[in-house]
């Protein structure tokens, strides 16, 4: 899902046209009771840039398809690095070597460069796990232009318009300690699962051909990102469990500030350390809220739950919305 503070990059970098044709757009997320019943309509079209959701392997092209070819190296696996005074050193697992004036570990909440620089951080289990499919639907279920996220007792669903007939789904479940479940037993289990909810549910999960299965997981805020010319980036450096759609937007806007600061300062240490300082306050904000937005979505016990529906109902949209933009509409 790619929310305005992310639209507002790709439009800087002359990508926005191209994305947005790839996707859907979102003017409405609904909040709803596994009845169907709606509890909250919350309006997205006042944003000053359009809220996409599309493929991640579509942005990835846009944005790889913008570089010259050169600029991206395939097929090399990290081993470990060593600074060298004004340069760093990698390792491959091949046994190359390349040399560089400075170090990005974009490589995920696994990170192998942040176990090197920070020693092993193990991801910390949520205690729900989170299945993502992705169905064509034609049905009269789903109004255009409306994503949602249905809540149930210790288990959502949610719904995205990829554009073009298709959509993504996700599904959460409460499950202490994750096992995964084998590929052909997924289907038949959520089938199970989620019998009785509102439709399309049903019908996406069946429509999918291909059904991915996670935890929830995290990591807390790190203490620094940075050692020398070797920082961080998105989820290396500050994972976040996926419950506001901000994985991906987060390392967009630690590109954009990283660029920033290495543009506009001659040390190149000065500036990933400057890069750090910038982002710290607002990835640590996204790590928190989306830890506290999936403990509540995740509630199980009857009466918590049907408080959540009374105060979901009772409260304005207005005042959800105005808090969704501290988060989908900060500029890097």
């Amino acid at each position: 899902m790619l929310w305005p503070n992310a639209t507002r990059i790709l439009k800087s970098l002359g990508l926005l046209d191209d994305i947005a044709a790839r996707g859907g757009p979102t003017t409405h997320f609904l909040v709803q009771a596994s009845s169907g019943k709606v509890l909250m309509d919350i309006a997205l079209g006042d944003f000053d840039l359009p809220a996409l959701c599309v493929r991640r392997t579509d942005l990835l092209a846009s944005l790889q398809g913008a570089l010259p070819g050169e600029r991206i190296q395939f097929g090399s696996d990290f081993s470990h690095l060593e600074q060298t005074g004004s340069k760093v050193r990698i390792h491959f697992a091949q046994g190359g070597v390349a040399e560089h004036d400075a170090v990005i570990g974009a490589d995920g909440i696994r990170s192998r460069v942040r176990a090197q620089l920070f020693g092993t951080s193990e991801p910390v289990y949520r205690g729900y796990a989170v299945w993502r499919g992705i169905s064509a639907y034609a049905g009269s279920a789903i109004r255009p232009g409306y994503n949602s996220e249905t809540w149930g007792r210790g288990s959502r669903f949610g719904i995205l318009n990829l554009g073009h007939g298709e959509f993504t789904w996700y599904a959460t479940a409460n499950i202490h300690r994750l096992d995964t479940t084998l590929p052909d037993a997924r289907k038949s289990q959520l089938l199970e699962r989620f019998a009785g909810w509102h439709q399309p549910v049903a019908a996406l999960i069946g429509a999918s051909e291909v059904i991915l299965e996670n935890g929830a997981y995290d990591l807390p805020p790190l203490p620094r990102w940075t050692t020398g010319r070797v920082t961080l980036l998105g989820d290396a450096a500050h994972p976040c469990t996926p419950n506001l759609g901000q994985g991906g937007s987060m390392a967009l806007e630690d590109a954009l500030v990283l660029a920033k600061c290495i543009s506009r300062e001659p040390c190149m240490e000065t500036a990933l350390r400057r890069y750090e300082q910038l982002r710290r306050v607002r990835t640590r904000h996204i790590q928190h809220r989306s830890l506290w937005m999936g403990h509540i979505g995740q509630w199980q016990n009857r009466a918590a739950v049907a408080g959540r529906r009374v105060v979901t109902r009772l409260l304005p949209a207005a005042l959800f919305e105005h808090n969704l933009r501290r988060v989908y509409s900060y500029e890097s």
